[in-house]
């Protein structure tokens, strides 16, 4: 029998953790995981620029502006003209968005506690090789570009 290997099964186990963490934000917090991704990165970043939270996100311009009317609309994050150039718009989270963001934090982090345990890993010892792995990355694909 052929053994599976350790990339397959970390891109099932993220596949899963998308769907779940998506499951459990609808659920608990009435928002999808790309609109939470969203805010997140937002609130992590501050004031921006949509250009630049578009970088960020890794996602088009266009999608971005999408997401920026719905949102918007919800009351999760504002837009202004730049004050030092007029065709840039410039992007943060509000309070209610913000909020959102403190919510669905604890939702997933509860969860994924509760998973660490049933599965007996250490946290420690997982996010210290994440963290190995996520610098690695970033140097490798820094390095191919």
């Amino acid at each position: 029998m052929r053994e599976i290997s350790t990339s397959y099964l970390l891109g099932r186990l993220s596949f899963a953790l998308d769907r779940a963490a998506d499951r459990l934000l609808q659920t608990h917090v009435g928002i999808s995981a790309n609109r939470f991704l969203f805010l997140t990165v937002l609130q992590h970043s501050g004031t921006v620029t949509q250009h630049e939270l578009a970088l960020a996100l890794g996602y088009s311009d266009p999608a971005v502006s999408t997401m920026l009317v719905e949102l918007a609309k919800e009351g999760y994050l504002q837009t202004a003209p730049s004050e030092t150039h007029g065709r840039k718009r410039m992007v943060s989270i509000t309070a209610r968005g913000s909020e959102v963001v403190v919510r669905g934090r604890h939702v997933l982090d509860t969860h994924f506690d509760q998973l660490m345990d049933i599965a007996g890993v250490d946290d420690h010892q997982l996010r210290d090789i994440a963290e190995r792995l996520y610098r690695a990355l970033m140097t490798k694909t820094q390095e191919e570009q």
